[in-house]
């Protein structure tokens, strides 16, 4: 017997380890709060998250989940930084979470996100700052809060932050590099090792009731949000006249 296979199908079977995000802060208000009746919603980069970041979505909502992979929930195929088949003025709410980093073009993105929008349509868009490389397939970029509401500066801004403060983007790291001190140069041993130090380590999360709260705290943020309108009179380029 293949004891690699073995041990793989055994991983495969365990239960899932505590996460090591803890939310310390809320989006206020929630995006959902601020859509009309019956919402056209889309979730770029989707997979199959359907748009549950906030709760459930309204149940009148149209969703429609894009994603640059077809997908059983994937309903239109598309790069994020074109996106043809989706008209303009067309969407009441659009989410981007934790899409922008695998995007080589960023901006590009979001201005496709504002040409989609109806005037004030309400967009969502989380990033990574400080955390580990992550293939998916090829991770680009990581953005502070002042980059990403640059990007975003179309967009009047509603709220912006971060949800993972100093503790939990601390715990992330930490056992990652735990995992590759301990791997001994093997990929099969650190995946062994980020996974038990994820139930060895996830409660030091919890600190951030506490750290995430102080002044310097954005020193360590790790996931900065920007929630955003389209304005209502949107800053498209003067075709002339007086």
């Amino acid at each position: 017997m293949d004891i690699r296979k073995l041990l793989r199908e055994i991983y495969h079977h365990l239960p899932q380890p505590p996460s090591t995000n803890f939310s310390f802060r809320a989006v206020r208000p929630y995006p959902y709060d601020l859509l009309p009746p019956d919402p056209v919603i889309y979730d770029i980069g989707a997979k199959d998250a359907r748009a549950g970041y906030f709760s459930s979505p309204p149940p009148s909502a149209t969703i429609i989940c894009t994603d640059i992979q077809p997908g059983p929930l994937v309903d239109i195929v598309a790069d994020a930084q074109s996106m043809p088949q989706i008209p303009s003025d067309s969407a009441d709410c659009v989410f981007l979470v934790s899409v922008l980093q695998y995007i080589p073009s960023p901006q590009r993105a979001i201005d496709e996100v504002f040409r989609i929008l109806r005037p004030g349509g309400i967009f969502y868009v989380n990033v990574p700052f400080i955390f580990h490389f992550a293939e998916d397939p090829v991770d680009f970029y990581r953005f502070s809060l002042p980059g990403l509401e640059l990007l975003c500066s179309r967009f009047e801004r509603i709220d912006s932050g971060s949800r993972r403060g100093p503790a939990s983007t601390f715990v992330e790291l930490l056992i990652r590099f735990l995992a590759i001190l301990f791997s001994f140069n093997s990929e099969a041993l650190y995946a062994a090792n980020v996974y038990c130090g994820k139930w060895a380590l996830f409660w030091i999360k919890y600190l951030d009731v506490l750290v995430a709260r102080y002044s310097v705290a954005y020193l360590m943020w790790g996931a900065p949000y920007f929630l955003g309108r389209k304005p209502l009179l949107s800053n498209r380029p003067s075709t002339g006249g007086n």
